[in-house]
């Protein structure tokens, strides 16, 4: 095998071993949100995050966001909090007023966003396995929203439609098989493009490995309406345990592909494109490696589109290696245009190895996570944010943490948010100087997403933090 169990979603969390042995007992009831914040926000512009990383393009951009800025952010306040019953693994998403997230315990969440009280919960299931570690995981998957249906992968092998006021079950559709012996997780946050729902389909923790794919749902009923494999039918490995990106212009979406069995397996390692309409896979970029290598040398970050200033139309992901590829999104067969040197290179992200975090871009810069930079000469340092010229790859700012930035990268009007460990930062997207700060009680892996004026994110005790300027 590519990795031992213990090491897959070395996110998933090596760091857990630590977290989750200080997780609160699971509590019978869910109280109110913390008195600390009954405060409210200034009320926003009509912005709302309805995905993981805010849009099609995988991009982390809150397009429309006027309240929060370089000039007010100094000034954000925790508005409120909120304990789920689970680790919080999952970034929110966020609409018409509510804030949707997942939780460990096997639970999604609809809470009122200026509050924080519960409007709203259903029981999704969990995945359970001795073979990884943590044994059980409830939900990763956050939630698409399309006007009054949230689509999400639950914390069993079911994919869900969900009302979006009660979060009643509208269809289930299972993707595969959950059990220790079947090795299916639903890692992936779902797109809708083209009128389907699109979801990968991957492994738990590579033990054992399913066959991975790209599934489309019908978005009424549920019905897997196209399934493309990325390894042959006699082999398995090759899952989505990212998110697609969607170049609505071309139709085309864009993957990035996990481990498998062998380094030569099929499109395993790889950046793909497929065909919107018809799911076929049109071109692709294998990561180059020996064959004889046994390290888990797959993708962890989902793939970013976005133009240079030349116009040229790419397409970027980080990898384990360190490195952050961009490709000319009709030439990935000709291999990356550049690549940036992000993070020192290994399979552990919690011990600031590689790369996990999904980047941001703001029309001229990419913002990329990842671990410990390969220049840092300080022990301490186990992450950084880094500022990428989108021409060339170049290097324009860095700002370093603590801990691991393994949650994706969001950007507001001049604002870059990142999560380094407990550490939620935001930062001067121009300089990358420090505006405003605040610890949580646990790593953050989800992401920070943004609407109407506001920043919601959740940590690993299972706290879901609500700020905002008064």
């Amino acid at each position: 095998m590519w990795r031992s169990s213990a090491s897959r979603k070395s996110a998933r969390l090596g760091a857990l071993r630590l977290t989750l042995v200080c997780l609160p007992a699971v509590a019978q009831n869910i109280t109110g949100s913390n008195p600390i914040g009954r405060r409210r926000a200034l009320v926003g512009p009509a912005n709302d995050w309805t995905k993981y990383c805010g849009s099609l393009s995988m991009d982390g951009n809150a397009d429309g966001e006027r309240i929060l800025s370089p000039e007010s952010v100094p000034n954000l306040q925790l508005l409120w909090s909120q304990k789920l019953k689970g680790a919080v693994a999952t970034a929110p998403s966020v609409a018409q007023g509510k804030v949707y997230v997942g939780d460990w315990g096997g639970f999604e969440w609809a809470l009122d966003s200026a509050s924080g009280d519960v409007i709203a919960s259903v029981d999704l299931g969990t995945t359970t396995s001795t073979n990884c570690n943590p044994s059980i995981v409830g939900i990763s998957s956050s939630p698409v929203i399309e006007g009054n249906v949230l689509y999400l992968a639950g914390g069993d092998d079911g994919f869900y439609a969900l009302d979006v006021d009660t979060l009643k079950i509208i269809w289930r559709q299972s993707l595969g098989d959950n059990s220790a012996a079947g090795g299916y997780y639903g890692w992936c946050s779902p797109a809708i493009a083209g009128g389907k729902v699109l979801q990968g389909i991957s492994s738990n923790c590579d033990n054992p490995f399913p066959r991975g794919a790209l599934a489309s749902l019908d978005r009424t009923t549920g019905e897997v309406l196209q399934t493309t494999y990325f390894v042959p039918e006699d082999l398995v490995g090759g899952g989505i345990w990212t998110s697609p990106a969607v170049d609505t212009d071309h139709r085309k979406i864009f993957v990035t592909t996990g481990s498998a069995d062998s380094f030569l397996d099929g499109d395993a390692f790889s950046m793909v494109r497929l065909d919107l309409d018809t799911l076929l896979i049109e071109d692709r970029w294998k990561l180059p490696a020996n064959p004889d290598e046994t390290w888990d040398a797959d993708w962890g970050s989902s793939p970013t589109l976005f133009t240079d200033a030349a116009g040229r139309e790419l397409v970027a992901a980080g990898q384990k290696d360190g490195g952050y590829y961009a490709f000319d999104r009709n030439n990935l067969a000709g291999g990356p245009v550049w690549v940036a040197s992000i993070a020192i290179k290994g399979a552990v992200p919690q011990n600031g190895e590689g790369t996990l975090s999904t980047a941001a871009f703001d029309g001229t810069t990419l913002f990329v996570g990842g671990g410990r930079p390969p220049d840092s000469v300080d022990d301490s340092v186990l992450g950084a944010v880094t500022a990428v010229s989108p021409v060339d790859g170049t290097i324009l700012w860095r700002h370093t943490f603590n801990g691991p930035v393994i949650a994706p990268v969001s950007f507001a009007n001049g604002v870059v948010f990142a999560v380094g460990g407990k550490s939620v930062v935001a930062l001067d997207a121009s300089n990358g100087a420090v505006l405003w700060s605040f610890e949580m009680k646990s790593a953050g892996f989800g992401g920070v997403a943004i609407a109407r004026g506001h920043a919601f994110i959740g940590d690993l005790f299972g706290n879901v933090y609500a700020f905002g300027i008064r």
